[in-house]
């Protein structure tokens, strides 16, 4: 309950005053939930404003509480860091330091939503390499079909000249 305490008095709406409450070494079910809850709240330059705190407190030796508050803070905005980086840290977390089973509950289902996040990710990223290689394909025939029509019409217009030419030859040999 203090976890929670001290999470809801400073932080409520105001991700500047953010302060994660990593003064005690197991992290607490209801505080994280309640921390997910108040960031799906918030704007999401908010949320990346308390992202940027997280992954400032990931560069010291990062504990337990850092790693659970980035899942479920990635779950919710991509300023919260790379996922592969994420479930590495979630999964270097020691077992009995999950000892509550609703923890580890929601450990186990936001690790694979995570995941599944990070696989649309790299199909994302597939779909829009195949796109750009198909519009520059595109574009080339693009390209290509203009050029016939230009060659089209530059071989029309000397046609109209030799026509033309041809026209005045007779013309003049008449006169």
């Amino acid at each position: 309950m203090a976890g929670c305490a001290e999470f809801n008095s400073g932080w409520e709406g105001n991700p500047a005053s953010y302060q994660a409450p990593y003064t005690h070494t197991h992290s607490d079910f209801d505080e994280l939930l309640g921390f997910g809850a108040n960031m799906a709240k918030i704007s999401p330059s908010s949320r990346t404003d308390v992202c940027r705190t997280l992954l400032k407190r990931q560069k010291n030796p990062p504990g337990t509480e850092v790693y659970l508050h980035l899942m479920v803070g990635r779950l919710l905005s991509d300023a919260c860091g790379d996922i592969p980086r994420i479930l590495d840290g979630v999964g270097s977390i020691p077992p009995a330091s999950l000892s509550d089973e609703r923890m580890q509950r929601l450990v186990a289902i936001n690790t694979e939503v995570l995941k599944r996040l990070q696989n649309v990710s790299r199909k994302v990223g597939t779909l829009e390499r195949k796109q750009k290689s198909v519009q520059s394909v595109l574009e080339s025939k693009d390209e290509n079909a203009s050029k016939k029509n230009e060659t089209r019409l530059l071989r029309e217009k000397l046609d109209a000249i030799r026509s033309m030419e041809k026209h005045l030859d007779e013309s003049g040999d008449a006169n």
